[in-house]
């Protein structure tokens, strides 16, 4: 195979690839587990469309009842490439007391993302 056709050929298998990801979209409910400050494990539902979509933290029983961050819907955004890198934004600071988040994410396979957040505590997104 001549060196120009090889060339040809790994770009068109480089973009087949990248096209394969777009064709299996973020789209749907993901299961979020994440640590917070005490590694204490938590939940989240994550409901993607095209990029953007909905945070939300389950209460842990009792202990969230007067958390104004938790079992409340808030803004997301994921965009990037899951084998390159994937980057989460977390709207959150409309509400007093609440913080906005980004992560950044890599996909593992096509129902696992990992990764951690912008202070380092890590995060995976398990698709329902």
């Amino acid at each position: 195979m001549h060196p120009i056709q090889r060339i040809a050929f790994a770009a068109v298998a480089w973009v087949a690839a990248a096209s394969a990801w777009s064709q299996t979209p973020l789209d749907g409910s993901w299961r979020v587990t994440f640590a917070t400050e005490g590694s204490e494990g938590r939940e989240a539902l994550v409901e993607l469309k095209g990029g953007i979509g909905t945070w939300t933290t389950y209460p842990r029983g009792d202990r969230d009842r007067r958390d104004a961050c938790v079992g409340r819907p808030f803004p997301i955004a994921i965009e990037g490439d899951p084998v390159k890198g994937l980057s989460l934004t977390l709207d959150a600071k409309a509400i007093p007391g609440c913080r906005d988040r980004k992560a950044t994410l890599k996909s593992v396979d096509d129902k696992t993302l990992e990764g951690s957040f912008d202070n380092g505590r890590a995060l995976k997104l398990a698709r329902q």
